[in-house]
This record gives C-alpha cells, sequence and structure tokens, in this order.
C-alpha cells in the first residue's frame, strides 16, 4: 500500500523523471489499485497537475502496450473516459473495436460508460442499436457518452425517439431528452424544448442545460427567441445554488447576460418588466450567496471571485437604476398567470408599494384559485390587506383546502 502511494505521489508530483516512470508504471502493469487511488486524488488535484499527469499518461501509451488501457476501465472516473477513448482511438483496429463493442454489450456499468465514449471517436455503427437503449438509460455518465456518440453517427432515429420525450406528459422524459440533445450535439429542437422547460415542473433543470447547446446571449439577440431565453434565465437564477450548482455561472456567461440585460433595460422595450424582475431576484439572490458562506463555502476560489464580481455589477447600478426596476415590474401583474406568480414575491421582497392597486386588481379580475391566494398573501406581506379583499377572494374558492389558507391569512 505505501509502495503504491509513493508511486501515486511521483506520477503527481514536479521530478518529471520520477513521474514518467510512474506513469510508465501504471499504464505497463495495468495497476487497477494505484488507478483507483488517482481517481480518488483527482478531484482534489490543482488542474495543471491534473494536465500534467494526462501529458505524462499520454506519453506512457504506445503501439505495444495500448491494450492495457482498456484494463483501467474497471474504475469510471468522468475526468479520465475522454482522454482514454481518444488514446485508444490513436490505435483503433478492427480487432480493438470489437473489443470494446463486447465491453460496452456485457461490461461493468464502468466499462460500458468507457466503452461509449470510445464510439464517440471512432462512431462504428456496429454499435448504433445498443448505445440507443443506453442513451435513454438512468446511468447519467453511461447516457450522455451514448448520446453523444450517436450524434457523431448523425441517428435519426434515436433522435426522433428523445423528440417523442420531449413532448411527453412526463418530466423526468422531458428532462432525459433535453441531456439527450445536449450531448447529441446537433440539430437542437429549441422551439420544443423550450416548450417543454415553460411547460414542466422541473423546469429549473432544463434551463440549465440550454446553455450548453447555446449561448444565452446569442439566443437572446434572436428576435425569434427573446422571450423564451428570458424565461430560462429566470429559471436558471431561482435553480442556482440548490438545483444547479454555482461553478456553472462560467458557462451561462452570467456576468456577461447581467450586462446584456442592464443595458438593454435601460431603454423603453417590450421586455422591460420581465428584465427588471430577473434583475431583482438576481440582486437579491447573489446578495444571499455573498452574505452566507454555505453557500460558497465549497466552491473553488474562481467561482466566489466571479460570484462575488456578479454581486458587484448588480450593485453598482444607481439608485435611479433600481427605482425604475421597481417601477417596471409591475407591468408584469398584467401578464400571464405564471408569470404574475413568478413576481409576486419579488414585489413582496422589495415592498414594492405602488404594486398594490395592479394586486387587487389581479383579485377582482382572476379567476385562478392559487393566483388569488398568492395575491391575498402578497397584499398581507405588503400591510395593505382589507376585510373586503378577503370577501372577495372567499367568495370565488372551490377548494378547500385553498379556502383553508386563506382563512389562516385572516389570523
Amino acid at each position: 500500500m505505501d509502495s503504491l502511494i509513493s508511486i501515486l505521489n511521483d506520477l503527481i508530483g514536479k521530478d518529471e523523471v520520477k513521474a514518467q516512470q510512474a506513469a510508465d508504471y501504471l499504464i505497463n502493469t495495468s495497476d487497477i489499485e494505484l488507478f483507483k487511488k488517482l481517481v480518488e486524488k483527482t478531484d482534489f488535484l490543482f488542474d495543471f497537475v491534473k494536465n500534467n499527469v494526462l501529458s505524462r499518461l499520454d506519453k506512457a501509451v504506445n503501439k505495444k502496450n495500448f491494450k492495457n488501457v482498456i484494463n483501467l476501465f474497471k474504475v469510471y472516473s468522468f475526468y479520465y473516459d475522454d482522454f482514454f477513448a481518444s488514446i485508444l482511438a490513436k490505435h483503433a483496429n478492427q480487432d480493438l473495436t470489437d473489443n470494446i463493442f463486447e465491453l460496452l454489450e456485457k461490461g461493468t456499468m464502468a466499462e460500458k460508460t468507457y466503452a461509449a465514449k470510445y464510439f464517440y471517436y471512432i462512431p462504428d455503427t456496429v454499435a448504433l442499436e445498443i448505445l440507443s437503449k443506453y442513451a435513454f438509460c438512468e446511468d447519467e455518465y453511461l447516457s450522455y457518452n451514448s448520446a453523444e456518440a450517436l450524434g457523431q453517427m448523425q441517428d435519426d432515429i434515436s433522435y426522433d425517439i428523445a423528440l417523442s420525450y420531449l413532448k411527453s406528459s412526463d418530466d423526468f422524459e422531458k428532462l432525459k431528452a433535453v441531456k439527450f440533445f445536449c450531448a447529441y450535439g446537433k440539430n437542437y429542437p429549441l422551439d420544443d424544448i423550450f416548450e417543454a422547460m415553460k411547460t414542466s415542473k422541473m423546469p429549473e433543470n432544463i434551463a440549465g442545460q440550454i446553455p450548453y447547446m447555446q449561448s444565452l446571449i446569442d439566443l437572446f439577440d434572436s428576435v425569434m427567441y427573446k422571450e423564451n431565453v428570458l424565461y430560462t434565465i429566470d429559471y436558471i437564477i431561482s435553480g442556482l445554488g440548490e438545483i444547479l450548482p454555482l461553478s456553472d455561472i462560467f458557462q451561462f456567461e452570467l456576468y456577461e447576460v447581467f450586462e446584456m440585460l442592464i443595458n438593454t433595460n435601460k431603454s423603453v422595450n417590450i421586455y422591460n418588466g420581465k428584465i427588471s424582475e430577473i434583475l431583482l431576484k438576481s440582486l437579491s439572490k447573489f446578495k444571499l450567496f455573498n452574505e452566507n458562506d454555505e453557500y460558497i463555502f465549497d466552491e473553488d476560489k474562481s467561482t466566489k471571485y466571479e460570484v462575488n464580481a456578479i454581486y458587484k455589477l448588480l450593485k453598482s447600478q444607481d439608485n435611479e437604476f433600481w427605482i425604475n426596476q421597481k417601477k417596471l415590474i409591475i407591468d408584469e401583474l398584467n401578464q400571464s398567470d405564471d408569470r404574475i406568480l413568478s413576481v409576486l414575491p419579488i414585489i413582496v421582497e422589495f415592498n414594492i408599494i405602488d404594486a398594490i392597486d395592479g394586486i387587487r386588481k389581479i383579485i377582482n379580475d382572476s379567476t385562478n384559485e392559487i393566483i388569488l391566494c398568492e395575491a391575498l398573501s402578497s397584499l398581507k406581506s405588503l400591510g395593505f390587506v382589507f376585510e373586503e379583499d378577503f370577501n372577495v377572494v372567499y367568495l370565488k374558492i372551490k377548494n378547500p383546502n385553498i379556502k383553508a389558507i386563506v382563512d389562516r391569512l385572516k389570523d
């Protein structure tokens, strides 16, 4: 055991001669215990150390020992699967492809996942049918690698299956389909994906996949997608730090997104209300991230810096700008039911008293029992609820559970 730790330390160390010897040993012996320790250590290594390890392993592989890499497939690591596949692809021949196809069919989950990645680099259609099955399995890494390989093969059948899942009433099937398209890597059915997001009970999860397909900034520049992108950004902010990892802010380009939204809302446009809601929600959320260590404690320095930079960007807007956002947000009360439900908590949090007339209009005009209850609750939180408001709402509500909530609001 001590000798393995010593070899591992050499492999990740600064002494290039010892490091290369350790890399040669790992490849030549296919020491699975050593590789397991390397995988366990990888998450804690700096990026430059990880890159050094990959470079050393690359040098260790040659035409005589390249098949030894397959023995390491017993231990799966997301960090090494692309590397192993690309290394083997350099030495690809029919025998190797046959061996890896056998692992794809009969291997362990780890072996299947590595094998699926190999067929991304060597898109042999012999694997097409089984990859199509795996592309919709429950294992996140195997499904991703399989869909990615199918994208290289431009497989229409699996694409159409994913499209049907996207239109399913099952939210998990919708999410599975969106992840498939993200990995497939081309011909994104964006209209259907946006629709799936807006009709899902897990919109944050779907929204978090979209920037991996196309930049939010580029999508916003398209007249066709402007409104849908605003929904996407809104859901991303809602899910950030809870459903979506904070480290994704780089892929989401959130700093640049906020710059874009701030500049857009400095002039009159039909999206003012929705953008103001997003900006106010983001100001609140990034304040929370910056003032509560539990949200960023485990994040790396780059993520912490970016979170702080975004908060500074939002805070750097002058008082007049934020006063204007609080005025613009009131227009959201005249929009669709889902937008009303989204904006009411922001109005309460920022104590936007000018919205009271709009909220009371909802109470008088709406027949949606959930919205009526939320509007009544908002008036109470703002300190402007009257007996007449309760009476109007109570007469419209049939659902006994919602009536019980209204009764509690009277207390």
